[in-house]
C-alpha cells in the first residue's frame, strides 16, 4: 500500500520492466560483494544537498498532514497538529544497491492489519551489508496497475512496536538508468493508519522483510493523537 506523495513518481510499466531486466543480466544471480555495497559516501557538498532535501521533504509533508483538505489525520487530530516524529539524519543508513530482478512474476498475498490479504508481485530484491553484515529484503510491485506502476519495500526491523509503528514502513524505491536503487532508509514511512487506524486498512510486511538491527532513521510513531 503506496501513499506517500512526495518522492514517489509512478514508473511506467514497461519502464520497469526494463530496468528490471538489465539490473538482472548486469548484475547475475550470485551473492557477490558488489551486490552488497556499504553505507553510500558522499562528499561534504553532496552530505548538504542531501539533507537540506530530506529536511524539505518532511516540510512538505507536515504542511500537507496540516491541510484539512489534505490531511490523512483524524478530523479531531489535525487542528492540534504541528509535526511528525523523525529519527534524525543518519548517512550510513543510506546505500547505492543493485536491484536484483527475479526472473519469475509469482503473485504473493500480504496480509492487511483489519484482516484480508492483497496481491502484489515480488519484483525482485536489495542487498546491503551494515554493520558487517549482509541485509535483503524483497521488493513488490502492484499485481494491479491499473493506478499506475511502482516498486515498494515494506520492513520491519528492531525499532518496530517501540520506537516506530507496529505495522511496519514503507519505503518507495526508484530505478536509475543503470539499474540501481538509492536506498535510503531516512525516508522510511508510516503506513497511513498509523494516522487513521478506522480509515485505512494497510498492507503489513511479510516476516521476511524483516531487518535484525534497529533502523533508527525515517518517521517515528506520532505520539499527537489516537488514530492508531
Amino acid at each position: 500500500m503506496r501513499q506517500q506523495a512526495i518522492r514517489n513518481p509512478k514508473l511506467a510499466v514497461g519502464a520497469v520492466v526494463a530496468l528490471a531486466l538489465a539490473a538482472l543480466v548486469g548484475c547475475g544471480g550470485g551473492g557477490g560483494e558488489a551486490e552488497a555495497p556499504g553505507a553510500f559516501v558522499m562528499s561534504q557538498n553532496a552530505y548538504e544537498e542531501w539533507e537540506i532535501g530530506l529536511v524539505e521533504m518532511r516540510i512538505l509533508k507536515n504542511d500537507e498532514f496540516a491541510d484539512p483538505a489534505r490531511s490523512p489525520l483524524r478530523e479531531a487530530d489535525v487542528p492540534g497538529f504541528e509535526a511528525l516524529d523523525y529519527y534524525f539524519p543518519r548517512a550510513d543508513l543510506r546505500f547505492r544497491t543493485p536491484f536484483l530482478a527475479e526472473a519469475g512474476s509469482d503473485t504473493v498475498m500480504l496480509a492487511k492489519r483489519k484482516g484480508g490479504e492483497v496481491p502484489y508481485i515480488r519484483r525482485g530484491r536489495v542487498r546491503f551489508r551494515h554493520d558487517g553484515r549482509v541485509h535483503e529484503l524483497p521488493v513488490f510491485g502492484p499485481a494491479n496497475t491499473s493506478a499506475g506502476n511502482y516498486l515498494w519495500l515494506p520492513f520491519t526491523d528492531l525499532t518496530t512496536g517501540k520506537e516506530t509503528y507496529a505495522g511496519g514502513r514503507y519505503l518507495d524505491i526508484e530505478l536509475d538508468a543503470d539499474g540501481m536503487v538509492d536506498l535510503d532508509f531516512n525516508f522510511a514511512y508510516n503506513p497511513l493508519c498509523m494516522y487513521n487506524a478506522e480509515k485505512w486498512n494497510c498492507t503489513l510486511p511479510p516476516a521476511e522483510s524483516h531487518l535484525d538491527f534497529a533502523v533508527e532513521a525515517g518517521e517515528k510513531i506520532w505520539a499527537g493523537g489516537a488514530g492508531h
